[in-house]
């Protein structure tokens, strides 16, 4: 199986990339290939109706979308930033579509510098996955306090919070097993659904 993690901070070496490369070494005791996408470094334009006529400033995405079908389960990281998902992370979600992320488990994970984090996940729930028609996870993990929480080396200094960020990347990776079937055999039935009713 295949996982992507997106780290949504547009920020360059940002929390939230650590948090990725941390959450990457849990994944790949489930996952035979990891791929950590930085919002930053990859400075995709804002959404418009280019990337539906494929104009140039889009032909970036089109590589990133081949790619993000091959995935079987999906980490969105954002940063809360004035108790808000980052720009850069809606702004993906808003490329994406259900030939990439229909009916596949995306764990939502939120960083804080101080004990908040709630919001964002809050709002990537209310709408995330309206037309993209991804499967998000129950559970969802909070880093909270983070400066000093994930060392160098991309461990986890809290035990408590690592024990369940290994459980809930086990939880993850039995839904994209559970789910692979029903993306594979609802995909092309739910075209005509797609923006829901």
């Amino acid at each position: 199986m295949n996982i992507t993690i997106v780290s949504g901070s547009q920020r360059s070496q940002s929390q939230s990339l650590t948090v990725a490369h941390y959450l990457e070494s849990i994944a790949q005791a489930h996952f035979e290939k990891t791929d950590v996408i930085d919002l930053h470094e990859l400075n995709l334009p804002l959404w418009n109706e280019g990337v539906w006529q494929k104009t140039e400033e889009w032909d970036q995405w089109t590589p990133i979308a081949e790619s993000l079908k091959q995935s079987d389960a999906f980490i969105f990281i954002t940063p809360e930033w004035h108790g808000m998902a980052t720009p850069a992370l809606k702004n993906f979600l808003m490329l994406t579509t259900d030939n990439e992320l229909a009916h596949k488990p995306v764990l939502l994970v939120s960083v804080s510098a101080s004990i908040n984090g709630v919001y964002p996940i809050s709002e990537l729930r209310l709408s995330g996955s309206k037309n993209n028609h991804a499967c998000f996870l129950p559970d969802h993990l909070i880093f909270r306090n983070i400066e000093g929480l994930i060392s160098k080396d991309f461990q986890c200094e809290d035990a408590d919070l690592h024990q369940r960020s290994q459980y809930t990347l086990d939880l993850l990776a039995n839904y994209a097993r559970a789910l692979a079937p029903v993306h594979r055999d609802m995909l092309e039935a739910g075209k005509p659904f797609r923006y829901g009713m």
